[in-house]
C-alpha cells in the first residue's frame, strides 16, 4: 500500500507542478505584456515630450506675430484715420456735386413728364372723340335697323307678291 500512497503523492506533486507551470507561464505572460506596456508609455512619454516642445516653440512664434501684427495693425490704423480726414471734403464736394445733378435731373425729368402728360391728355382726347363718334354711328345704326324692321312688318308681304 504504500507504494499506492507513493504513487499517488507523486501523482498529485506532478499534478501540483503543472499548475505551478502554468501559473508561472501566466505570470511570465503578464510580465513580458508589462513590458511591452512600460515600453509604449516610454514611447508615448517621448512623443509628449516633442509635443510639447513643438507647443512651446510655435507658441513663441505665435507671440512674436502678434507683435509684429499689433505693430501693422497700428500704423495701418494710423493710415486710416489719415484718409478718413482726407476723404471728408472730397466727400462733401461729391455730395454737393451730386446734390445739384439731382435737381438738374429731376427738373428735366418733370418737364418731359409734363409734356408728355399733356401729349397723352391729347390723344386721349382724341381718342374720346372717335369712341363717341362709333357709338353714335352705333346707335344712328340701331336706329335705322329698327325703321327698316318696322317698314318690313308693316309690309303686306303676300299681297305684293300674289
Amino acid at each position: 500500500m504504500s507504494e499506492n500512497n507513493w504513487e499517488t503523492d507523486i501523482r498529485l506533486i506532478q499534478k501540483d507542478i503543472q499548475q505551478i507551470q502554468k501559473f508561472f507561464g501566466k505570470v511570465e505572460t503578464s510580465i513580458d505584456q508589462m513590458s511591452e506596456l512600460s515600453k509604449m508609455v516610454a514611447v508615448q512619454n517621448e512623443v509628449l515630450d516633442f509635443t510639447k516642445n513643438k507647443l512651446e516653440d510655435v507658441e513663441k512664434i505665435f507671440e512674436d506675430n502678434k507683435r509684429s501684427e499689433e505693430v501693422k495693425i497700428n500704423i495701418i490704423s494710423d493710415r486710416l484715420e489719415e484718409y478718413r480726414r482726407s476723404s471728408r471734403a472730397d466727400h462733401e464736394r461729391l455730395a454737393e456735386h451730386n446734390a445739384e445733378k439731382r435737381a438738374k435731373n429731376n427738373k428735366e425729368i418733370l418737364d418731359r413728364l409734363e409734356l408728355l402728360e399733356k401729349s397723352m391728355h391729347g390723344r386721349l382726347n382724341e381718342q374720346s372723340k372717335k369712341v363717341n363718334g362709333l357709338e353714335n354711328w352705333k346707335y344712328y345704326m340701331m336706329g335705322m335697323g329698327a325703321v327698316v324692321l318696322i317698314l318690313v312688318a308693316r309690309i303686306n308681304w303676300p299681297g305684293l307678291f300674289g
